[in-house]
């Protein structure tokens, strides 16, 4: 299944690292994980499972970086 990556504003270099340690240690958080949804959905295409906190960005401001499974060929 192809995989699409979205990157969100974190409010700091601290939340985003924060946010990172819930996925890595197997948790989510809803907000980031609603508004990565919504960005998929927004992209036109229809998200297949759960996104994927993947690292963070080095530049400020600093962005979370997600990868979310997406239904091939399937878009709204």
């Amino acid at each position: 299944m192809p995989k699409m990556r979205v990157e969100l504003p974190a409010a700091d270099r601290a939340t985003a690292q924060k946010i990172l340690r819930k996925y890595a240690d197997g948790g989510n958080d809803r907000p980031s994980d609603d508004a990565v949804l919504e960005e998929i959905w927004r992209l036109g295409h229809t998200p297949a499972g759960r996104p994927e906190c993947v690292g963070i960005t080095n530049g400020s401001p600093t962005y979370l970086k997600f990868d979310v499974e997406v239904h091939p060929g399937v878009s709204r």
